[in-house]
């Protein structure tokens, strides 16, 4: 990272552990309409919605090398609101608008709120529709609701090119990928953690190899997913979208899924436990992941990978 993106990552991380413990996450995802809106006015304070849009549109002017960062850090305190989502969608719409959900083409609403408008991307279009309640979901610390699919259900807020669909989309792949890879580091942290405190025959547990071995491949596998993020990100900002995704996006899920089961794993009997937090990084891996290969499974981006290359 720059100097500057690494004190926008700071920023980042001390607002998220200053205010979104998992406990925290998990009472604002149930939390009133009211709260949720109050919360997000907090958050949009920090610019970080705004990351993305020009500055003549009243935005910050950054790019994505800058955004996945941020989006990582919420993903290590478990955000429970659509952040990726609106800064990925922002820039396409006007600055003074609010935050939105984001509904995929299935109709799943990531962020649901009875205060917050949907964004659906229909056709070659951005499309409208009026907010929703949150209902039950995998992720206890992320409301998610469902949307009835239908054209004539919203109102278009704009056309869209191919190359601003192709743009919206690699956005908010990458932001996912982002989001996800943070939780599987705090989940990560989390066991390494316990394998150095928890003790049988008088030793941690951590000192075993069938640990720490596993540990530490976790650790390189998130570490080689977040250096082809970066410069996925990287190849995006210099106009060319989509540019390493795959291979970034491959990566994170078979290292995030990977280290979050080996969390639960390290954590033993307690790792299986409400009362342990673990379970709360795994289910948002999950839910990311599965969002994820809706778009494409990990077949198809191999096949694509093997393909690029060529």
């Amino acid at each position: 990272m720059t100097e500057d993106q690494k004190a926008i990552h700071d920023a980042a991380e001390r607002f998220f552990r200053a205010t979104h413990s998992p406990a925290q996450a998990c009472r604002l995802a149930a939390a009133a309409d009211e709260l949720r809106a109050q919360a997000w006015r907090e958050l949009a304070g920090q610019g970080w919605p705004q990351m993305l849009v020009a500055e003549a549109a009243g935005g910050l002017g950054l790019g994505l090398q800058e955004a996945w960062p941020v989006v990582q850090a919420a993903g290590r305190h478990l955000l429970s609101l659509p952040l990726a989502a609106t800064m990925a969608v922002q820039p396409l719409l006007p600055a003074q608008e609010p935050g939105y959900a984001w509904a995929d083409a299935d109709g799943l609403v990531e962020g649901a709120d009875g205060w917050a408008p949907i964004v659906m991307c229909q056709g070659m279009g951005l499309w409208l529709h009026e907010a929703i309640g949150a209902g039950p979901g995998l992720d206890p610390s992320m409301p998610v609701g469902w949307l009835a699919v239908e054209p004539a259900g919203g109102r278009t807020l704009r056309p869209l090119s191919s190359q601003e669909s192709q743009a919206l989309h690699c956005r908010l792949r990458l932001l996912r990928v982002a989001e996800m890879l943070g939780a599987a580091q705090a989940a990560l942290r989390m066991a390494a953690a316990y394998a150095g405190e928890r003790q049988q025959f008088g030793r941690p547990i951590g000192a075993n190899q069938a640990i720490k071995h596993r540990l530490a491949e976790c650790w390189m596998a998130l570490d080689d997913a977040g250096l082809a993020l970066q410069a996925a990100a990287r190849a995006h900002d210099a106009g060319e979208p989509g540019q390493g995704l795959d291979s970034a996006q491959w990566l994170a899920v078979e290292a995030a899924t990977r280290s979050v089961h080996q969390a639960v794993q390290t954590h033993g009997a307690m790792g299986i436990t409400w009362e342990c937090d673990v379970h709360l990084y795994l289910k948002r891996v999950l839910r990311l992941a599965a969002l994820l290969q809706g778009v494409a499974s990990q077949d198809a981006l191999l096949e694509r990978v093997w393909l690029a290359a060529g």
